[in-house]
């Protein structure tokens, strides 16, 4: 194998539990859905003119894994300039400078923190995901997710976005969406589960925060919503894979 080819393998690589180190990535090998849920796929740019067949791979990626790009050192940056102008088109987690933030400490750390708006990040996966179609279906996903944390019951949601429960169901219903009450229901545990993941707080501590009853509530709900017990959530991190979770369990997939 040539030092080109060579290069680009190492290129691009895989980071998943226990986060620990980066494993090669070979194109064309995911494998099944439960494979990659808490993983990330971390591409150093090199060369863009080995490197396409890569962008090609990573374009057609599954939706609920995130991507990390690594920019190369300043000096190397002119071979990478023809995949630069097209990097946005990945839908990237994040684009950060290679040298410095290309530890697996760092990867962890971006892949746990949280977006800078839950609403505004989930809306536009699921506008991505072909799940809100409309501008008003947006609208009125994005004003949920954002209320989420504050309001616990559908009455309390109502009357926040200035409606009837009958007129919030209607619209909902209209677009083909699950009733509000499961997108407030998860809404709520989707926040619970960033905060498993960017703090070590114990499980019945972050259900009181989020006031649900106990732990042991808050853990049943989880599994119900999306599947995984809050142990296995903050072992995989990344919030992309939870949506999926959840779409997957609403037949929304």
């Amino acid at each position: 194998m040539s030092s080109q080819a060579d290069a680009a393998l190492l290129a691009l690589a895989r980071f998943a539990p226990p986060y620990e180190h980066l494993v090669p990535q070979v194109l064309g090998s995911l494998g099944a859905l439960t494979d990659w849920r808490g993983s990330a796929l971390v591409w150093r740019l090199v060369d863009a003119a080995a490197q396409w067949p890569e962008y090609a791979w990573l374009a057609s990626r599954p939706a609920g894994l995130p991507l990390i790009v690594l920019l190369p050192h300043p000096d190397d940056i002119d071979r990478t300039v023809p995949l630069l102008r097209r990097v946005r088109e990945l839908r990237p987690r994040a684009v950060v400078p290679g040298a410095v933030l290309g530890t697996p400490e760092h990867l962890r750390a971006l892949l746990a923190a949280p977006p800078r708006s839950v609403a505004g990040a989930v809306t536009e996966f699921l506008r991505h995901r072909g799940v809100l179609r409309s501008d008003a279906a947006r609208r009125e996903v994005h004003r949920v997710m954002e209320l989420a944390p504050e309001v616990v019951s559908i009455s309390q949601l109502a009357r926040r976005l200035y409606t009837s429960r009958r007129t919030l169901g209607r619209h909902f219903s209209e677009w083909g969406l699950p009733v509000p009450s499961h997108w407030l229901q998860f809404g709520r545990l989707l926040h619970v589960c960033m905060h498993l993941h960017a703090e070590s707080t114990a499980v019945f501590r972050l259900a009181a925060r989020a006031r649900y009853p106990d732990g042991f509530t808050l853990s049943n709900q989880m599994k119900r919503l999306i599947g995984y017990r809050p142990s296995e959530v903050r072992r995989l991190l990344g919030w992309e894979w939870i949506v999926e979770a959840w779409l997957e369990k609403e037949g929304l997939a």
